[in-house]
């Protein structure tokens, strides 16, 4: 049960994040028209949620004990429900006299915010809550990030295939908050599950055997960040090629992204743990 509970959860909130964002840029196209700039801008934004969400789930982790991450994630998952179906508030309006980049950010900001960045650190928090159940695979959790992996490609290709070309946006957008509301359920389900268990977790489990984490230069750190903005700058590139001279569609958003997330997902295959973006 515990299993299948935090499976699904992590599958959901991954098809959630992914689904949102060619939701959010089309619904600024009327706004803005159809250059590259529109998507890419989202892209940026997207990414730089992404990892304040990573940066929250490790502080989170590493200075709350368990009972006060169920807490503080739980009450943070349930503010976006009070002003869900996600939508573009009334009364803005780009500015016609300079970049709309800016305004970009801030209507994303503004929208789809609080929930894109609660999704976005819900798969190491899960599978931290995991890793401290006492279930007996509670030791190597890792195999969860394939059921994030998997509803990060289902929420990026289901939505030009299938979404997009059959609903209107605002059924989009009501869609999406129910499946926001089934995420919250599994969350709390989680979080109930794991509350009383005793916590074992992998750092008491490393102590128990006597291996010491390797320690981590901060100048590999920086490195690591560096040659990280490699790929993510040349999945931009791409897809502003491929926007430039066609029609601002989702298929095409979406395509050079899902290569990014396949590379991840291959190369994450024989080693462990397994890295994820979603």
């Amino acid at each position: 049960m515990l299993l299948i509970v935090f499976t699904v959860s992590m599958f959901v909130s991954a098809t959630l994040l992914f689904l949102v964002e060619p939701m959010l840029a089309k619904m600024a196209l009327p706004l803005l028209g159809g250059t590259p700039a529109v998507w890419n801008t989202c892209l940026v934004f997207f990414q730089a949620m992404l990892l304040a969400g990573y940066l929250y789930a490790y502080a989170t982790t590493k200075w709350l004990n368990r009972r006060a991450q169920i807490l503080l994630h739980i009450s943070l998952a349930l503010t976006p429900l009070a002003v869900l179906p996600l939508h573009i508030p009334a009364g803005w309006e780009p500015p016609s006299q300079s970049t709309p980049v800016f305004w970009i950010l801030g209507m994303l900001s503004v929208t789809v915010g609080l929930p894109f960045f609660l999704l976005s650190a819900s798969t190491p928090i899960l599978q931290r809550w995991f890793s401290q159940s006492g279930h007996k695979s509670a030791n190597d959790p890792y195999f969860l990030y394939a059921a994030s992996n998997a509803g990060s490609l289902v929420g990026l290709l289901g939505y030009p295939l299938i979404l997009e070309p059959t609903l209107h946006l605002s059924t989009q957008s009501h869609l999406w908050s129910y499946g926001y509301a089934v995420f919250f359920v599994m969350t709390v389900a989680c979080g109930v599950l794991v509350w009383r268990t005793s916590p074992t977790s992998l750092t008491t489990q490393t102590q128990q055997t006597g291996d010491a984490e390797p320690t981590i230069a901060w100048r590999q750190r920086l490195r690591w960040i560096a040659l990280a903005f490699v790929p993510s700058s040349l999945m931009i590139g791409v897809t502003t090629q491929l926007t430039t001279d066609v029609p601002a569609i989702p298929l095409f958003w979406v395509l050079p992204l899902a290569f990014y997330l396949l590379s991840f997902i291959l190369s994450s295959q024989s080693a462990r743990p397994s890295p994820t973006i979603g």
